[in-house]
């Protein structure tokens, strides 16, 4: 039995993931605001109905727009407001960005 074609497949995933990078995002909110993690610049994220598009990730901060803004370039441990949103960095490396964002948009449904 062979098993060529199975693991052909497998290694051409892992290349094309070890050459796209890993991209992914994550968030998690409360009353007026959510706790954001992108890795990988050159995205768009959902969070709450609103979308942030990070088009550049250093260690020094992102570069970030939200629904149509203009891009702003946001330091670490600076905070900034970005189109009708308050955006504060609070950590970044090479490829991953940790930020806070609030606004009134901020809706969590309660438990019922």
């Amino acid at each position: 039995m062979q098993r060529s074609v199975p693991v052909l497949a497998v290694l051409a995933l892992g290349g094309a993931l070890l050459l796209g990078g890993c991209r992914y995002h994550s968030h998690s909110c409360h009353y007026r605001g959510c706790h954001v993690t992108v890795s990988g610049a050159g995205q768009t994220v959902e969070v709450s109905g609103v979308h942030l598009t990070v088009s550049r990730i250093s260690s020094q901060g992102m570069t970030v727009a939200t629904d149509g803004s203009g891009p702003t370039v946001i330091g670490v441990g600076q905070s900034t407001r970005v189109g009708r949103f308050k955006i504060k960095v609070a950590s970044a490396d090479n490829d991953k960005v940790k930020f806070d964002i609030e606004g009134e948009w901020i809706w969590v449904r309660p438990f019922l």
